[in-house]
């Protein structure tokens, strides 16, 4: 008799741990990476965050804005006489136009890398051009993809920034 009930004890546990791992095999993941992408009810697929370049690790300044949805966007190029455009990391549906915005003299905005059939021109003249306090640059970005920029006397500084075109 007594080793019929450990022999029931010990199918018993087995029982217990075999229907826990089932329970927990079961469970949902509700945030976190790994998903499908979806909103979970059927609709939009929500686009993950633009993986940005590794170019941008040291801008400096770290705002970001998602302006999807907007026909144009502002970015403040030497806010209060800094050295940071104004939000860093942008992203954008393809079409909008983005005012670069010189809250402050002495700087400009030159491509890094885009597209190929980006039109991220830049400010005119040279690498050291500088632009005038209250002047604006204009961009409509067309195509898809990463666009990143600096500023030419201040890179080394860490002026740089990045729009995503989605």
């Amino acid at each position: 008799m007594t080793r019929e009930i450990r022999r029931r004890r010990l199918l018993g546990g087995i029982g217990a741990m075999a229907t826990a791992g089932v329970l927990a095999g079961c469970s949902t993941e509700t945030s976190g990476a790994g998903g499908d992408g979806s909103d979970g009810d059927g609709g939009e697929e929500t686009a993950e965050p633009p993986e940005w370049p590794s170019y941008l690790d040291d801008a400096k300044g770290d705002t970001s804005e998602d302006a999807r949805g907007e026909g144009e966007v502002t970015v403040g190029v030497g806010p209060d006489g800094s050295l940071v455009f104004e939000p860093v990391y942008l992203r954008v549906d393809a079409g909008t136009t983005i005012n670069f915005e010189f809250q402050s003299g002495g700087h400009n905005v030159k491509p890094e890398s885009q597209p190929d059939g980006g039109s991220l021109d830049g400010t005119e003249g040279g690498e050291m051009e500088l632009v005038e306090e209250g002047e604006t640059y204009s961009v409509t970005l067309e195509e898809t993809g990463i666009y990143t920029y600096y500023c030419g006397p201040h890179r080394g500084s860490g002026m740089k920034g990045g729009i995503s075109v989605e």
